[in-house]
């Protein structure tokens, strides 16, 4: 056999195993972080909660103009130094925020249990989840000051839609988007029943995929499935399953376990599926929401990984301060951002 062919022959089994397995434990350091970034760091909760108050008090500051982009390639901190306590110590001369004397200050918080001088990836993963918890609590807290008109700390269907009229509710069309359809959302977060929507009843009302409200959560998932076009009677069947369901399901999982061994669609069908009746109900798709419609809780795990992957330099899963201060611009992507934004093709869609 000629070289040319052996050669041709050896070309054809790289590239047919780069294409069975394009996300091997072998491939670059990073690579995963690279088609999933992108996504992540759209929805990813701020690092460090300074970072955050400085933008809310930016924005507090422009509340009739355009929010403050997340993006941002500097800290405007001129309208909030005085405003956000301690900030001037951790600013340059230039107005920008020291990144890499953020990170000595922050690392022993991050350091919790054990404290022995290294950030393992549930300490990491604890942090970044505290910081969405405080995300949604302010979006949630925001959202009912701007709409509570008389103060009772609660708000009512119609002061949260008053466009909706009476005879639109009455009418009760349950097409997405409609009074019936919101009407429905609202009632199911009003876990007291009495009209009102609490701060926390709020929260899940804005927020379903992060609610620990069951009811919330399978009014969601059946929402979702309807507007798939094919849910007969609150179920899916397993085509649907692969159709609708698992191809998200995967790409999360590959990404949280870096290309590590992943259920088929079979075997999770048959899982997920309780009462063996080759349906899934809303309910039963609970276990794996947070892959399917995963909300701000979810995006800080993936979140984790993502910053685990890439600062990880000894792959021992636990960060020490050399390696977080060698990668601070990932720890602090919307502060050294430079302002350059791949083309659509360069990603992967989730």
């Amino acid at each position: 056999m000629s070289k040319a062919v052996v050669y041709i022959l050896i070309a054809t089994a790289v590239l047919f195993y780069k294409c069975l397995f394009p996300l091997s434990q072998d491939e670059p350091k990073g690579r995963l972080n690279r088609r999933f970034g992108y996504k992540l760091l759209e929805r990813a909760p701020n690092f460090d909660p300074l970072v955050a108050d400085i933008e809310r008090e930016v924005e507090k500051k422009t509340t009739h103009s355009e929010p403050v982009p997340r993006t941002s390639t500097t800290l405007d901190t001129t309208t909030s130094t005085n405003d956000v306590s301690g900030t001037y110590q951790y600013l340059t001369s230039g107005g920008k925020l020291n990144t890499t004397l953020r990170l000595i200050i922050l690392f022993p918080l991050l350091d919790r249990e054990p404290k022995d001088g290294v950030v393992g990836f549930e300490e990491l993963e604890a942090w970044v989840t505290q910081r969405a918890s405080e995300r949604l609590d302010y979006l949630t807290q925001a959202e009912l000051d701007s709409k509570d008109k008389n103060g009772d700390l609660a708000i009512s269907f119609k002061e949260y839609l008053p466009q909706f009229s009476q005879k639109r509710i009455e009418e009760n069309k349950m097409l997405h988007g409609e009074a019936g359809w919101w009407k429905e959302r609202f009632e199911v977060a009003d876990v007291d029943h009495n009209g009102l929507l609490n701060f926390t009843e709020l929260k899940d009302f804005l927020h379903p995929e992060d609610s620990d409200n069951k009811e919330t959560l399978k009014w969601m998932l059946r929402d979702r499935l309807k507007r798939k076009g094919d849910e007969k009677d609150g179920k899916m069947n397993f085509n649907e399953f692969v159709d609708h369901v698992y191809g998200t399901y995967e790409t999360y999982m590959t990404f949280e376990t870096h290309g590590g061994s992943i259920p088929s669609p079979e075997e999770e069908f048959f899982q997920l599926d309780v009462n063996k009746d080759k349906f899934l109900s809303p309910e039963e798709l609970i276990p794996i929401l947070s892959y399917i419609y995963p909300g701000e809780l979810a995006y800080a795990k993936y979140f984790t990984c993502f910053l685990m992957n890439e600062a990880d330099d000894n792959g021992d899963r636990k960060l020490t301060l050399k390696e977080m201060l060698d990668h601070e611009s990932v720890f602090y992507s919307t502060v050294h951002a430079d302002g350059h934004q791949e083309s659509d093709d360069e990603h992967d869609e989730l």
